[in-house]
C-alpha cells in the first residue's frame, strides 16, 4: 500500500508586517508605560495639582497601546504561538513571552479594578517589572529563534 503525499509544513514564522506591529505594539506599551512612571514618580508637581499633567495622557496612550497589543498578540496567537508550540520549537523562550503577556495583562486588569491600595501597589510594581522585562523576553527568544535558524543543517 502505498503512503498518503506528506501535508506541506505550514510555516510558524510571522510575516515581516506581523513582527513590525508586535515590535510596533511593544515599544508603545513600554514608552507609555515609562512615560507614566516618570511623571509619577519622578517629575515635580506644578502648583496645586494631585497628579502631574502627563500622567492622564500616558495612561490614555497606554491603555489604546494595550488594545492594539492584545490584538497584535491574538493574531500572532493563532498562528505563530500556536504552529511553534506544535511543532515543539523555542517553547522555552516562546513560553516565557506567552507567560509575559499573560501576566501583564492580568495585572493590568487588576490596576484597573483593585481598590485595596495594599494590593494595587503590589500589582502595580508587579506590572512593572513585567512590563520591564518583557523587551528583554522578546529579544532572548529572538536571540534563540536566531541561533535555531542558522545551526547547521
Amino acid at each position: 500500500m502505498h503512503e498518503p503525499p506528506p501535508r506541506p509544513r505550514r510555516p510558524t514564522r510571522p510575516g515581516r508586517r506581523q513582527r513590525r506591529l508586535a515590535y510596533l505594539a511593544t515599544a508603545l506599551l513600554l514608552a507609555s508605560g515609562l512615560v507614566w512612571l516618570i511623571a509619577h514618580h519622578l517629575l515635580p508637581l506644578p502648583e496645586f495639582a494631585a497628579r502631574h499633567p502627563l500622567e492622564p495622557w500616558a495612561m490614555r496612550v497606554h491603555g489604546a497601546a494595550t488594545m492594539f497589543g492584545l490584538a497584535v498578540l491574538g493574531s500572532v496567537w493563532s498562528q505563530h504561538v500556536l504552529g511553534a508550540w506544535g511543532a515543539g520549537r523555542h517553547r522555552r523562550s516562546g513560553g516565557t513571552m506567552a507567560a509575559l503577556w499573560l501576566a501583564l495583562a492580568l495585572t493590568g486588569y487588576g490596576l484597573y479594578y483593585l481598590a485595596d491600595e495594599a494590593w494595587r501597589w503590589a500589582v502595580g510594581w508587579g506590572h512593572v517589572g513585567l512590563g520591564l522585562a518583557l523587551p528583554a523576553a522578546l529579544g532572548a527568544h529572538l536571540l534563540a529563534v536566531g541561533r535555531w535558524r542558522r545551526r547547521p543543517a
